[in-house]
């Protein structure tokens, strides 16, 4: 059985069933199992208090959002002139009624929504020996306001500004580089948030492959062996602060341990988008052996020859098709010493469906697991062929 569903663009993509994919690789003839004898089971053991919250939550906002409407008609009806600021004030009592009355429940929905991806990619990645957090902040604790702000503060104190108590700086800065775009900085000195869990995040904050940003996120961390190398795949969220501050980066993180050193230092990135800095001034322009992949593709290296027999085409595919299936753009990547470290930008992946369905649905886990199998392809290309293993 094959189901329709949509991405973040609008674009239709098929959702292949367990028994479907089970023959595709190795790894997917132990899902039918795993879902039928336990994942299945501990999804439907939670349904009933999934029900239950999602019913007492909707509620709940709904007589939120009610309250301040009624009383600004109250109001209106004894001062007809109160009717001149109906925007202002419902703009900020609606939200400020719905967190009083209706914030404890949906913090219970985050809660819920976390524990369902444990589950789900955690038997996903079991099937591949890997191992899964989702790196959501523990709120199992919080009951009301209290303990809420108890926790907040927690966090806070955990992860603060840089340098707050120890006096240090995390390493690399701002670097100002000029793209066909425009100018923009890359890179982060003082971001604040917790410290990434895989190297991935400094080794390309210090080649200069991230942007400038004030606060960091990371969740879905993915750890495990493939192809005899370590790997780990992370979520990461940046943004900067101010008036004009928002996201910056969305997108994974891979980190890939080889099994030799590299004898050069290699940066790739897609074209149009990045221009070499002060973190590549060393570094010559590789011309690829495909023109299509040269113009789609800026490589600097200081190994040209290396570096044309790292990224070949086929290797290159497995990156665009990791690229096209999670309707990422912006992709970059070092590769450097015994790593190569890659960069996504790409909607919200591994959420493991929406809390707000039925849980016991195994397209949660079937997409999973194709979600894993690609990450996989795109490792396998690079770490099975005889120039990795002729460095080994």
């Amino acid at each position: 059985m094959v189901r329709i569903e949509y991405d973040a663009a609008g674009r239709a993509v098929k959702v292949p069933g367990l028994e479907a994919i089970a023959l595709k690789r190795p790894e997917f003839f132990s899902g039918p199992r795993i879902w039928a004898e336990s994942l299945a089971p501990a999804l439907q053991a939670r349904e009933a208090e999934r029900r239950e919250t999602i019913r007492k939550v909707w509620r709940k906002t709904l007589a939120a959002v009610m309250i301040p409407v009624i009383l600004l008609l109250v109001l209106g009806l004894m001062n007809p002139f109160i009717f001149g600021g109906w925007m202002l004030f419902l703009f900020f009592g609606v939200p400020l009624s719905v967190v009083l009355i209706a914030g404890m429940d949906w913090l219970r929905v985050y809660a819920m929504k976390a524990a369902t991806k444990q589950l789900v990619l955690g038997a996903a990645c079991e099937c591949f020996g890997f191992t899964y957090e989702t790196l959501a902040p523990d709120v199992s604790k919080v009951t009301d306001y209290r303990s809420l702000l108890k926790a907040a503060r927690a966090y806070q104190a955990r992860h603060g500004p840089p340098g707050r108590k120890t006096g240090k700086r995390r390493r690399g800065g701002q670097t100002r580089v000029t793209t066909p775009f425009g100018s923009a900085s890359f890179g982060s000195s003082h971001a604040t948030g917790p410290e990434c869990p895989t190297p991935a995040y400094d080794v390309l904050e210090d080649a200069s492959l991230l942007p400038g940003h004030d606060t960091r996120h990371f969740e879905d961390l993915i750890k495990g062996t493939r192809a005899g190398a370590a790997f780990s795949l992370v979520e990461a969220k940046l943004e900067t602060s101010g008036k004009n501050g928002g996201t910056v980066f969305q997108g994974m993180l891979f980190h890939v341990q080889y099994p030799g050193r590299f004898l050069g230092r290699t940066l790739m990135a897609r074209s149009r988008w990045w221009k070499r800095g002060k973190a590549a001034k060393d570094l010559q322009k590789v011309s690829l052996v495909s023109s299509e992949l040269d113009k789609a593709f800026t490589v600097y290296s200081t190994d040209q020859v290396e570096a044309r027999a790292l990224l070949t085409p086929d290797r290159m595919e497995r990156l665009m098709a990791l690229e096209r299936h999670f309707s990422g753009g912006k992709m970059r990547g070092v590769f450097e010493d015994g790593h190569m470290t890659i960069a996504l930008e790409a909607p919200n992946q591994f959420e493991a469906g929406s809390i707000f369905k039925p849980l016991v649905d195994s397209e949660r886990f079937s997409s999973a697991l194709v979600e894993l199998g690609l990450v996989c392809d795109m490792i396998d290309g690079f770490l099975t062929r005889d120039w990795v293993k002729d460095k080994s």
